[in-house]
């Protein structure tokens, strides 16, 4: 009886600890498609395969100011928010933006990959919506200043390239090549 107890109480304490971690770590920033650009695979969705296409990001930033980022967020509709273990999920979230790829300005510099899925579901032909955001922090550097999104404009087709100024003057720029 006391073995059991203990069980349940460690249980109790470990699910307490997941939904803690989960809702300390929850995204904060909601992506607006308008100021996006919406990426598509160049691949066409069939309905009985799901190819993935590569990117390759390449950004740059301006130096110093605020800090700027890119990001690539895919929107997922039913997804598994506590405890994912393939067959069992705790609790299921509805609609969702999830981060496929980020460069920020005070990060690693350089060029990177992204694959990006052609259909949203297997066995649908439903194209998945990934959005191209940037972002930027008012001020200095700081983990308590909210991130805003800023309206992303295409100025090149070939080779396919992006840019957003901030409000302070600070521009970013990423250039994206497909595999």
């Amino acid at each position: 009886m006391i073995r059991a107890a203990l069980v349940i109480t460690a249980c109790a304490l470990l699910g307490l600890g997941v939904v803690a971690y989960a809702r300390a770590n929850k995204s904060r920033d909601q992506v607006d498609r308008v100021q996006g650009v919406r990426i598509a695979s160049h691949y066409l969705c069939d309905g009985s395969t799901n190819p993935q296409a590569g990117l390759k990001l390449k950004t740059v930033f301006s130096p110093g100011g605020w800090q700027r980022a890119f990001h690539l967020d895919a929107f997922e509709r039913q997804y598994c928010r506590h405890l994912d273990l393939y067959f069992l999920c705790v609790s299921h979230g509805h609609d969702h933006w999830r981060h496929a790829w980020m460069s920020a300005s005070q990060g690693p510099a350089g060029p990177s990959m992204c694959w990006i899925d052609s259909c949203a579901l297997w066995e649908r032909q439903d194209a998945p919506d990934y959005i191209l955001s940037g972002w930027y922090q008012e001020g200095e550097s700081s983990k308590k200043l909210l991130w805003k999104q800023a309206a992303i404009k295409k100025v090149s087709d070939a080779p396919e390239v992006y840019e957003f100024t901030d409000p302070n003057g600070g521009s970013a720029r990423v250039e994206i090549t497909r595999k």
